[in-house]
């Protein structure tokens, strides 16, 4: 979808604030549980949510389910990721788009590889993060939590921590900082004072050469076009031997990433590629769901 144009009047833009809730600190490590989002207007209108748990085909811990209180048995029999991220895409098409996040980054890392598992293409809207602009323009608070911030600026109270309730906590501080920052009308302006984040597009369909990749990678193109499991050594802490039927692959923070579905956890799994000793075709299909 097309970025605002500069002198669009913040009134026409269609804003998106968004949260995730997660298994973890981890983009690459950790799973989804959670995503939600509110579409709203500057003047504070609201036009449509989206809400839904996900199952990360994984435990939850229970330090994690302490902090949003989502639970194993609340996301049993939830959709995952594979369902619910292409669905949120989907969901947010629309002309003058801009996403809003408190500490957009954390959340952006988790859209960007779920993205880059599933080989979509990333959504092309500009982001936001209050996190940023409140650090420049709220000063006399504590620290700059979304709850802290709320709770300060008598923006409401309660339902911290999980995807929906902190979307309306980010919905409602953009209002408040609309509201402060002088001469603020146009994207245009609002860009030049907050600084815009941009998802990345992580997935690597090809190789140019110049990766570091190991030997006999081209199996791996070979195994996710086909559908095929993989014979898989791999240097951790210990050398590992798995069968694996790969999914995608992606870049993060600068190393190559192969996502597959390993037979042996019977779980999605992330691998380093430079830690891949070595790799070959199964002989036999392998089934998983």
């Amino acid at each position: 979808m097309a970025h605002p144009l500069p002198e669009a009047p913040l009134k026409d833009l269609l804003f998106v604030g968004f949260d995730t809730e997660t298994t973890g600190l981890s983009p690459l490590a950790c799973k989804l549980v959670e995503l939600s989002a509110v579409k709203f207007r500057a003047d504070g209108s609201v036009t449509a949510t989206f809400s839904q748990l996900i199952n990360p085909e994984a435990s939850i811990p229970a330090e994690v389910t302490a902090i949003h209180g989502i639970t194993d048995s609340m996301v049993a029999g939830q959709p995952t990721y594979r369902q619910v991220v292409p669905e949120f895409a989907s969901w947010l098409e629309s002309e003058n788009t801009v996403l809003i996040a408190h500490n957009a980054s954390f959340d952006l890392g988790f859209l960007e590889v779920a993205f880059a598992r599933l080989r979509l293409p990333v959504p092309d809207y500009p982001v936001l993060d209050t996190l940023g602009l409140c650090r420049r323009f709220v000063r006399d608070v504590p620290n700059h939590q979304l709850k802290t911030l709320s709770e300060h600026l008598g923006l409401g109270s309660g339902g911290y921590h999980r995807a929906l309730a902190d979307s309306f906590h980010v919905k409602e501080l953009l209002i408040h900082l609309l509201s402060i920052i002088a001469q603020c009308n146009t994207w245009e302006q609002l860009a030049n004072v907050s600084g815009v984040l941009q998802f990345n597009n992580l997935w690597t369909p090809t190789f140019t050469g110049t990766e570091k990749v190991p030997d006999g990678f081209e199996l791996v193109n070979d195994a996710i076009a086909t559908n095929r499991p993989l014979k898989l050594v791999y240097r951790n802490e210990h050398i590992l031997k798995r069968i694996v039927t790969p999914r995608s692959v992606h870049t993060w923070r600068g190393n190559l990433y192969l996502s597959a579905f390993c037979h042996t956890a019977q779980s999605e799994r992330t691998y380093r590629l430079d830690k891949i000793i070595s790799l070959r075709m199964a002989e036999t299909q392998a089934t998983h769901s």
